[in-house]
């Protein structure tokens, strides 16, 4: 038999959903009715989670997007050094290194933004408080069916 005490006990800190709208080409955000056009600003929120799936993703995403970054700032400098000391770059180097750059940036972009959506799903999952009752219907083949009431109540 385990007892707890009062200053034992884990503290859940209260979540509140995040909500996404889009409008064109941005996504803006909405917590605690607030509207935050950048997904990195949302790094207190889904950190204080404490969840591991939902740190890990959102870690990788910060991660992949500071390489996005980096492979810019990159990009940008080898163009203003071409643009600096003519005749020294080929051409074809010139065209592969800003080519390879901009595959790498897309690559990196798209993943990014998965690893972004998995965390705010994650998150919305873990802040989710009300009740939640769901009905599934399982197929066994040839033996029939099953059906499945669940009722989920956060205390």
């Amino acid at each position: 038999m385990t007892l707890t005490l009062m200053g034992q006990e884990e503290v859940k800190p209260k979540l509140y959903p995040i909500e996404q709208t889009e409008g064109g080409w941005n996504k803006k955000y909405t917590y605690k009715r607030q509207i935050i056009e950048s997904p990195l600003a949302l790094q207190i929120p889904l950190l204080e989670a404490r969840d591991p799936e939902v740190s890990y993703e959102f870690l990788t995403y910060k991660r992949q997007k500071r390489s996005v970054e980096i492979i810019s700032a990159f990009t940008t400098g080898f163009s203003v050094y071409t643009f600096l000391s003519k005749g020294q770059v080929s051409d074809g180097l010139y065209w592969s290194v800003v080519g390879s750059a901009a595959v790498l940036n897309l690559y990196l972009g798209t993943v990014s933004i998965k690893h972004f959506k998995k965390a705010l799903k994650r998150y919305n999952e873990l802040a989710q408080t009300d009740s939640k009752i769901s009905l599934q219907i399982n197929s066994h083949g040839s033996s029939g069916a099953s059906l499945g009431l669940a009722w989920n109540y956060q205390f």
